[in-house]
């Protein structure tokens, strides 16, 4: 029921569609279909596709959240980690090897790996020890031991987001933060509610929400630049026609003629790391197909 009389979905685009300042998807939700890496997602995904002579181009903000939780809280190490161009969770699971597990840095595996990028997204999200323990399938003192190890590694991180509790225990609001200044306000009142349940999701929202809502903003940013220049780029006859036709979290999705991949791959990417991030390297990751399920990297030409 959601095809149009032009064979196409069109989505709503909510801009301020989550609390957090994250845009969302409705009617239907296309941000919400499964990933490709399951043979259910993927059959899913491929069912989207482009008319013959074009292809899709996905760009994705690689660890975005990561990135600008780095951005604003300036932990060096994290920093350090990004500068480097080293895989972030690998080198977080060989930073807390002895502490979480006991095991030497050269020793960690990739179940190491994957415990770590748990926890290092979960950080973020204000997620318990109990909660990791439930998605990592260890016990609660297992993942409160893995939690305390990170954030012994990533001090000025554990500092700031302790800065941002207290803030909100004061005012009563957290911000996103643009060009080195305070953005967007979102009210945090629950954060003196006497309920545990509303209390604790307001304490989490005062550091998730300047990481969550200043990322939605770089991709925000960059949907509107790129749409402007594919304006102007459209009207030049010597070029097909470029879409940009969805967005998807931290990425960006377009149709593209087949001859001009290259030439738009490069300039969205060149739009997408454009914005000020304190020296942070934002990197994009890009892939390409002809159906959204069955996509491959694509690497810039020299």
């Amino acid at each position: 029921r959601y095809i149009r009389d032009d064979s196409r979905i069109h989505p709503n685009i909510n801009i301020d569609g989550a609390a957090s300042g994250r845009m969302s998807c409705s009617e239907p939700n296309l941000q919400n279909i499964p990933r490709s890496d399951s043979k259910e997602g993927k059959m899913v995904k491929d069912l989207f596709v482009c008319p013959e002579g074009y292809v899709l181009l996905q760009a994705d903000y690689s660890q975005l959240e990561l990135r600008i939780a780095a951005v604003l809280s300036g932990d060096p190490e994290m920093r350090a980690i990004f500068e480097s161009g080293e895989d972030y969770h690998l080198k977080t699971a060989r930073m807390i090897s002895k502490q979480a597990w006991g095991i030497d840095p050269d020793d960690v595996e990739k179940h190491h790996r994957s415990q770590a990028k748990t926890v290092n997204f979960g950080l973020l999200y204000g997620m318990n020890s109990a909660g990791l323990a439930h998605s990592l399938g260890i016990t609660v003192d297992a993942a409160d031991s893995i939690k305390r190890a990170v954030l012994g590694k990533f001090k000025v991180l554990s500092k700031w987001i302790s800065a941002r509790l207290n803030e909100a225990r004061k005012s009563g609001e957290a911000w996103t933060w643009w060009d080195g200044q305070r953005a967007r306000r979102r009210p945090l009142l629950g954060v003196g509610d006497s309920d545990d349940a509303r209390r604790l999701t307001a304490e989490r929202s005062s550091w998730n929400t300047p990481i969550q809502g200043t990322a939605s903003d770089f991709c925000l940013a960059s949907l509107i630049e790129c749409v402007r220049w594919l304006r102007e780029r459209n009207e030049d006859p010597k070029y097909g026609t470029t879409k940009l036709v969805m967005t998807v979290h931290d990425s960006l999705i377009f149709e593209v003629p087949e001859a001009e991949l290259e030439d738009v791959a490069g300039e969205v990417t060149r739009i997408m790391t454009s914005w000020e991030a304190n020296d942070v390297p934002v990197k994009v990751d890009l892939e390409f197909g002809t159906c959204w399920g069955s996509m491959s990297d694509y690497e810039l030409q020299d």
